[in-house]
Formats: structure tokens, sequence, C-alpha cells
């Protein structure tokens, strides 16, 4: 019976995340790949399993376990009427600022039905299991590492085992299979729960599994409730803050998002086990000290080495993943109220994933969101919930033997030993903490600046409020509480972005922009996390030339200097606008058509006391926002003799831009002897034999360039390495193109996967890319 309460658990933690995965990679190409995306469809996968919880919690505690089994049984035939899951991309907009409100109804009207069914297995089966004779079952919660494994196992093998073999809809049909099989386990333990449980249980719970303290059978007050509400809180933004930071602002790896959500359920796993082994004290103890070295690391810009900073960050959140979860191991109630304590845990993750994915963007110009919960992360930690492990029982519980002063000196040296320990631990945590604080508030000093005090106030106003909610919920001392504003107030006006030259910062739906003076240049650059979308010279002589990866003795630039000589462009389309550097290859008697995802982008691109490229260019131009693919749709065929795509989000290429029916949709649009010209420059995917295997399939010609030896003299011009890939239908359409020797068609022994709006494996073309860059 335990097997297969178990293997239920395993089987719908697996399918509730292997279809998060399956899903978001449906989504995440239609929204330029944006970590909000993910963000996003992670707070209403959290919102959805709320809504699970809820039902298991309100079922059991008004129909009884033995009638709700029977309801909960015919509840699990409905989601079969939506099976196959598939998205309905009929209606996308996206030409406005915020495509959340459409991205939640999408994901309503295409998983919620099944997401919601499936989410409601964790509670319920470990409820039913508690209504068994079995030995275990007066102490279930053993069960949810069960659980958090089958997540932590579809998350691993998603990536490694399902995608590169799988297309989206063949992983569709699996999983309504693996979803029937789901329905024949949780029917079986329907039938244990009746088979095997008392008629009259034992009110009387006693926990044989677990060495730590729990509270009683008596009813949750509303402090314990809270407590458990924001135990779970802080992870779960924590877990979706140091995941947009790492894959925005440090290193934009593919599928990084993956490893912190590993950490997450791991914690879960290692915390909620039968015997749980993590020494709790000592990453108690170690959690101030991650906390202050991130908080100073994040707002000194640290950006270099990648290989020491992203396991440096990783370890911490872990570490306190580890410490809240287990606070929350330590507070669970007995079984009676095993389905409200899932319940306030899942509120919990869901303020998270509101707070990081809804309410950060437009609280915050930056990620400061990561810093303000590892600061409340340190602060929650003045009233630490102790448990001393209770390895034998005190001498006055036991029968007194032999001489009285012995007995009594025995007594007085347990106390002193164990009052010992729990001061060792306290003055551990305090001197960690003190030190903690300290360098917090003197880093924070050091970047002040009394004109910002004026700016931020509604971040800080709802920092001050969670810090307000966690000092009541903990009864945490009033030092601490004024400490904390302190800090959040210093937090809030930190400023020394501006000193090392950050102009301007705009954060939207699509990450955070940054306008940055360089003065080797001098130059104004745009960064959008940690990849460089456009750099402009401010000496006037050197205003309208290309730089970066559009230099004019670049690979781009070759191929305008050859495409403009022989006057073969009238209308050109650009995906993708940046700063709108290549406007300045534009010529009098063309026509320019720019696709752009983000406003932002196009705002910044337009405003003149940074970049001129568009003011400045010599031939009419026009910037359509929204999807460049959807939008490029309206376009009657047959416009553009070139198709220039530069479509970056942070450091990879939209998927669903680089597709077979991508690249059909861009032949229609372009002339006869029209190229497609790719952007390909990029440190962790190597897209060259994914092009080259789209090109064979479709019988088109191709050209490529690395251009990565540089002299010192170009790099101090301002030009970097680039790679380009060039596609037209025949090879005469290249013109000069193909005489130079510079450019050479794209290998046939370079094969891959042939990429479809169906299936696509990033993994396949990772490279072996070097930290250290």
């Amino acid at each position: 019976m335990l097997i297969l309460f178990s293997l239920t658990l395993f089987m719908s933690a697996f399918l509730l995340f292997s279809v998060q995965l399956m899903v978001a990679k449906m989504i995440l190409p239609l929204l330029g790949g944006s970590p909000a995306v993910w963000n996003t469809c992670q707070f209403f996968f959290q919102g959805a399993l709320l809504c699970g919880y809820a039902y298991a919690h309100l079922s059991t505690r008004y129909l009884g376990t033995r009638r709700q089994a029977i309801a909960h049984s015919l509840l699990l035939f409905l989601p079969l009427v939506s099976l196959p899951i598939a998205l309905s991309k009929t209606g996308l907009s996206l030409e406005n600022t915020n495509p959340i409100p459409w991205l939640l109804g999408l994901l309503i009207s295409s998983v919620a039905l099944p997401f919601f069914v499936v989410s409601t297995s964790a509670p319920l089966i470990q409820k039913w299991f508690a209504e068994t004779d079995h030995p275990s079952s007066k102490e279930p919660y053993f069960l949810y590492s069960a659980s958090n494994f089958g997540s932590l196992l579809g998350l691993i093998s998603y990536p490694i085992l399902i995608e590169p073999y799988l297309s989206l809809s063949e992983q569709s049909t699996l999983w309504a299979v693996a979803y029937i099989i789901l329905i024949l386990f949780t029917l079986g333990c329907a039938i244990c729960l009746w088979k095997f449980s008392p008629q009259v249980k034992s009110k009387n719970y006693h926990f044989s599994v677990s060495k730590q303290p729990v509270i009683s059978d008596k009813n949750p007050t509303w402090q314990q409730q809270a407590q458990w509400t924001l135990l779970s809180f802080i992870p779960s933004s924590l877990l979706l803050g140091v995941t947009t930071y790492l894959t925005t602002d440090l290193a934009a790896i593919p599928l990084l998002w993956a490893i912190p959500l590993i950490l997450y359920l791991l914690s879960f796993i290692l915390t909620f086990a039968r015997n749980p082994r993590l020494p709790h004290q000592i990453l108690m103890t170690l959690v101030p000290l991650f906390s202050s070295t991130l908080i100073i690391l994040f707002l000194a810009k640290v950006m270099r080495p990648v290989a020491l900073l992203v396991p440096l960050h990783l370890v911490g959140f872990f570490a306190i993943a580890c410490v809240f979860h287990g606070e929350l191991s330590r507070r669970r109630p007995s079984v009676a109220h095993l389905t409200e304590f899932y319940l306030w845990i899942s509120l919990g993750g869901v303020f998270g994933g509101l707070f990081n994915a809804i309410a950060a963007p437009i609280l915050f110009p930056s990620v400061l969101e990561y810093p303000l919960i590892l600061l409340l992360a340190l602060l929650t930690l003045n009233n630490p919930r102790e448990a001393i492990s209770p390895q034998k029982d005190p001498p006055l519980l036991q029968t007194p033997q032999g001489d009285l002063d012995t007995w009594f000196s025995q007594l007085r040296k347990d106390q002193q030993s164990r009052k010992a320990q729990k001061l060792g631990i306290q003055f551990n945590l305090k001197t960690t903490q003190i030190i903690s604080l300290s360098l917090l508030f003197g880093a924070l000093l050091v970047g002040f600046t009394a004109r910002n005090i004026s700016q931020g106030w509604f971040g800080n106003l709802f920092a001050i409020a969670l810090l307000i909610a966690l000092y009541i919920t903990f009864s945490l001392p009033r030092p601490s509480l004024a400490i904390g504003l302190t800090l959040i107030l210093l937090l809030g006006q930190f400023s020394l972005g501006n000193m090392s030259g950050v102009l301007q910062t705009e954060r939207n739906f699509f990450g955070v922009n940054r306008i940055v003076y360089d003065r080797r240049g001098p130059y104004h650059s745009l960064v959008h996390g940690t990849t460089l979308h456009g750099r402009q010279s401010l000496d006037p002589q050197r205003s309208q030339e290309p730089l970066t990866y559009f230099h004019p003795t670049g690979p781009i630039g070759q191929a305008f200097e050859q495409l403009n000589s022989s006057d073969r462009l009238q209308n050109v389309a650009v995906l993708g606008l940046g700063i709108g550097t290549l406007a300045a290859y534009a010529q009098p008697n063309q026509t320019w058509t720019f696709y752009e995802i983000d406003p932002i982008v196009e705002k910044i691109a337009r405003d003149t006391r940074y970049f001129t490229f568009l003011a400045q260019a010599k031939a009419p131009f026009s910037v359509i926002l929204g999807d460049a693919r959807l939008r490029l749709e309206q376009t009657p065929n047959n416009t553009y003799d070139l198709l220039v795509m530069d479509a970056f989000s942070s450091d990879s290429i939209p998927v669903h831009l680089v597709t077979q029916e991508a690249l059909k949709l861009y032949l229609t649009k372009l002339r006869e002897r029209g190229i497609i010209a790719i952007n390909i420059s990029n440190r962790y995917i190597n897209l060259e034999p994914v092009l080259g295997t789209l090109a064979q399939t479709l019988g088109l010609a191709t050209l490529q360039q690395l251009d990565r030896d540089l002299s010192p003299e170009e790099k101090a011009l301002g030009k970097t390495p680039s790679q380009w890939v060039l596609l037209a239908r025949k090879p005469e359409d290249f013109g000069n193109l193909s005489a130079d020797a510079r450019w050479q068609p794209i290998p046939n022994t370079e094969k891959a996967p042939l990429w479809t709006d169906d299936f696509s494996d990033l993994v396949g073309v990772l490279r072996l890319f070097d930290m250290q860059r």
C-alpha cells in the first residue's frame, strides 16, 4: 500500500513539472524568451496549485475523507476532454507594454483544468494515507519527499530525455497517456482508503518518525498560519529573484533557470525526509553571511568571474531555502490539519510569484527584489525556532537510581549542557548577524546619494510592509525592526550604478535595459542583461559609424557594401531594433522597416539624448511593435530585398524565429533575389548547424562568416566579434560575396535536427563555452 501511495505522488509530481516545462516551451519563444515569461508561467502554476490545495482542504473538511475520495474519483475524468494539451494562439497581440494578462488568459484556457486536477494529488493522497491503518499513517509528511522527488526527476529529465527526442505534439500525447495511468493509481489509492481505513480513527496523533517538535492537534492560530505563509513566501520569491538575476544580469546561459528550481525542490526533499540529515543550525548560522555577501556583490555590479559568482549565488539560495523549508517542517501540525498546512504553504508560494512576476517590475527599476528578499531572510532569523534533539529522557523523567546526590549532579550537568548548547547556537547566529549587518550598513552608506531620496518610494513602502509583517508574525525584537527599516531605505537609494556609468535604467516585462556611458570611446551603449544591444560614438565625426556586431569591416558591413553598391536594395526589414545601428547603412532611395517586441527599446532608440542613428537615417523608416514573426505575417508577399534578423533576447535568439516554418514565412516576404541575414553571434548557442540543416531541407544557398580575430586597433574603435549567416534561394543571389574568401558555405558535415514549431533542442546546440568570458 505504501508503494502505491508513493508511486501516485511521484507520478502526479512528475506530470506537474513536465507539463510546466512543456507549456513554457510552447510559450517562451512567442514573447522573446524573456525571464519574465518564465516567472509569469511560474506565478500561474503556483496560483493553480493554490486552487488545487484549497479544493483538497475544503472538500475533505466538508465531505469527509471517504466521501471526498468518491467525488474526486469522478473529477479525475474531467480533464480528459481537454487532452492532449495544445495552445491556441488566436488573438495574440503584443503591442502592449505588458502582455501578462494575455499570457495568463492563454494558460487558463489551455492547461488550467488538467493542471488543477493533478495539483490536488499531493495533499489529498497524503490525507488519504493518514486515514488508513498503515503503521506510518500517523506521520505522512515524509511522503512529501516522494512528491518532490517526482518533481525533481520531471525537471531534470525534460531537457535531457524528453525535449531532444520528442516533438511538442508527441510530448502532449505522452502526457495524456501518463495522466490516464495517474487516474488508475489514484483510484487504487481510493480503494485502499475504503478498504484499510478504520471506521473510527483515533485523534491522538503521536509523531514517531520525526525527532523535531511539532504543533499540537489544536486548531492553528493566525500567527502559525502566517508563519507557514511567510516561511514559504521567502524561498518562493528568492527562487524567481535569483533566476531572473542569473539569467539576465550575470550569465544568460540557456536552461540556467532550471538549476535554482532543482535546488528549490531538493531543499523540500531534504527537509521533509523521514529522517532529515541537514545541519539545520549550522545552515542557519551561515545564512546571514551568504545573504550579506550576495547583496553586496549585487549592488557593486560584480559580474566576473562567472564561474565563481554563479555557484556562489546558487549555494546561498540553497542554504536559505533549506533553512526556511526546514523551519516549515519543524512547525508542521498534526495530520488533522495536513491539508490546511499545505494550503498555507501554497499561498506563500503564490505570494512569492505575485511579488516577483507582477509587482517587482512595476516597483523596482532593476532586479532589486532579489537583494531585498535576501535582506528580509537575514532579519527573519533573529528569532529561530530551536530544537534540541531528544537523544534521551532528562533525569527528571527517569526513575531515580542509586545515590540521590549522583542523580541530582547528573541532572545539573544535563541542564547546563543543554543550556550551553542553546546559548552556543544563539551566540553563533548572533555573531554572524552582527558581522553581516555591519558589512551591509557600511556598503550601503558608500553608495548613498541624497538626490535619490525622493525616488523609489513605492518599492520602499512595499518592502517596509513586508518587514512589518515579518516583525509581527515572528515576534522579532524591536532592534531588528529599526535596523531593517534603515537598511531598506538605504537599499532603495543605493546608486553605485550611476557612478559606474549607468545613465538610465528602464524595466518592463521584457527585462531591464540600461543606457551606459563608456569613457573609453566615449560611447553610449544599450545593455540588456549581459548583452550589448548597440553602441554609438559621442565623437561627432564617428557618430554615424556602425559599431559592435555591425562594424563596416565586419560581415554585415561587407554585405551592405556589396548590396548597396549594386543598387539591389529598395525595401529592407530588420527583426530587432536595438539602438537602430543598422539604419546607418540606409540610402535615400530605400525604405526600412524595423520590427521590435519591446516598446522600451523603441523609446530608447528614439531618444536623441543618447542615440541618433534613427534620427539621422538617410531613408524613411517605420517601427512596428509586436512579435516580429506574427507582425511579418501581415506584410504583403514579395516585399523585401533584404531581411536582417538581429532579435536577441539577452544572449539567445528566440527559437520560433529560426524554425522551418519561420524561414518559409521569410521567403514568402522576400523578392526573387532576396537575402536573409541572421546574426548568430552568441556565447552559449551554436546556431550554425541548425541553419545549415534548415537550408538543406529548404534547398537554400548559404554563406557564413565568423569574424573574431580582431586587432587591438579594431577593438579600440568599438568593433566586437560577430558571426553572420546569409541565406538565399540561389548562390548567385549573393553577388560578389560568393567570391569573397571570407565568406564560406555552411559545411554539410555539421548536422543538427530539423527545428520546427513543434520541435527544437537547445541542449543539443549548447557550446562548450568558457565561463570566464
